[in-house]
């Protein structure tokens, strides 16, 4: 999720596209929604869940979203604006549960003695400051606002996936654990095992046409070395970018994997 632009403000006019193709002569049967994500804010998450039922509801289009390597958290959030959630085997998805962090740096000030000055008016502005010790009362507000965010998150699930779920052991299902695809579908959180190609060719036919609604593959580290060929995509279909596209791109990329990589340590994998 990009940092420099909100997620719903980023997505915005592709969800329009996949939607609202703006062609009279082509409606889409569905839209399936492919998701990466190990999770982010709340807000953001909701808004886009929301935007998602909403442009459904204007088309009468069904949704299909689909996992690939994580739909965790904000991730899974996103699912459960399918009208179908399915995700591979490997997949990891749910991780129904709310986490905010951070440090208690107050004896690192002491040992350089640096006085810190803070101003404020409000009660609780600085609330968790990681330049103090933690104030009596803190931690049960923030608990407050995380058990709140929580209760959202788990309605937004039950309301999708309904009698659909395994409630013999509810309090797992929101306890922020993931699971694997297979165990997922399992306990409800997913409909199947699927890739949205299997999916979408079963139930509309081998001759599906899929038409690609979001942001083209970006050149990698590899293709700043010639390792192949940097992708483009215009009208006419794709194409061979130039080698600036591969150097531009080839920062990115090693950001991107930067960022796979802390993804994946994060569930130990």
């Amino acid at each position: 999720m990009s940092k420099q632009l909100r997620p719903m403000l980023k997505v915005e006019k592709w969800l329009k596209r996949a939607f609202l193709p703006g062609m009279r002569t082509f409606r889409p049967s569905a839209v399936a929604i492919v998701i990466t994500s190990p999770g982010g804010s709340a807000a953001q998450s909701e808004l886009i869940h929301q935007r998602v039922r909403s442009l459904a509801q204007q088309t009468g289009t069904t949704v299909y979203t689909f996992a690939e390597d994580v739909a965790a958290s904000g991730g899974y959030w996103l699912m459960c604006a399918g009208d179908e959630m399915y995700s591979t085997a490997t997949s990891l998805v749910g991780s129904i549960g709310v986490i905010t962090a951070g440090f208690g740096l107050h004896r690192v000030l002491e040992k350089y003695e640096i006085e810190r000055r803070v101003f404020t008016a409000g009660k609780y502005k600085d609330q968790l400051d990681p330049f103090r010790q933690v104030k009596p009362g803190e931690v049960e507000r923030v608990q407050e606002l995380l058990s709140d965010l929580h209760e959202s998150f788990q309605e937004v699930v039950r309301s999708t996936r309904g009698n659909k779920l395994d409630t013999s052991n509810e309090d797992d299902l929101w306890s922020g654990r993931i699971w694997t695809g297979r165990q997922a579908a399992k306990l409800g959180l997913i409909d199947s095992v699927g890739t949205v190609e299997s999916v979408c060719k079963q139930k509309f036919g081998e001759k599906t046409v899929f038409v690609q609604c979001g942001e083209p593959p970006r050149a990698g580290l590899l293709d700043a070395f010639g390792a192949r060929a940097p992708l483009s995509f215009g009208q006419m279909g794709w194409s061979q970018g130039s080698a600036y596209q591969a150097a531009t791109g080839a920062a990115q990329g090693f950001l991107d994997e930067v960022e796979y990589r802390s993804m994946m340590a994060r569930y130990g994998l």
